[in-house]
């Protein structure tokens, strides 16, 4: 049950924020280099602001523990307490950063501050969350009927019971 519960938090917080299905090839730190971060930091912390993504990192945490919460209502409130304090959403945007800099140069975000700062800019901004979470829900729905499929099929195989 607890490896149950430990996996769906897993599962539910990495399809939670994951916005594109990118793999990455090799393993890679996602600190911002100091030369990098001392020349874009606040050029991404302003294109962050802009489009919403720095606070969108609390609302998607707090939508996937009521998610869990009603699927595991065994588990005591105090955990929920206690996860949400270990939670840094400043190192977490700074590692955020550190990402915006391995792909993109400084002329790149300042052309997306000046795009989302555009009429399309401000709608693509406004329509993002519902469209996220409206996916997010598609994309737990197919997990789920992939997750029940597949172990249907390691049933009939005799792998598990």
């Amino acid at each position: 049950m607890k490896l149950k519960f430990l996996y769906s938090l897993s599962i539910l917080f990495t399809l939670s924020f994951v916005a594109t299905p990118a793999v990455a090839q090799t393993q890679v730190s996602y600190l911002p280099s100091v030369r990098n971060r001392s020349e874009q930091n606040s050029s991404i912390d302003k294109l962050m602001t802009i489009t919403g993504e720095k606070y969108l990192i609390r609302q998607v945490t707090l939508q996937t523990i009521n998610t869990l919460k009603n699927q595991y209502p065994q588990v005591p409130q105090k955990f929920w307490d206690s996860f949400l304090a270990e939670m840094n959403y400043e190192e977490m945007n700074q590692r955020i950063e550190g990402i915006y800099n391995k792909y993109f140069t400084e002329e790149d975000i300042q052309g997306m501050i000046a795009f989302y700062q555009t009429p399309l800019g401000q709608k693509i901004i406004s329509v993002l969350p519902q469209l996220a979470q409206e996916s997010s829900k598609v994309g737990q729905q197919y997990g789920i009927e992939a997750a029940t499929r597949a172990i249907k099929k390691l049933q009939a195989a005799g792998y598990i019971r």
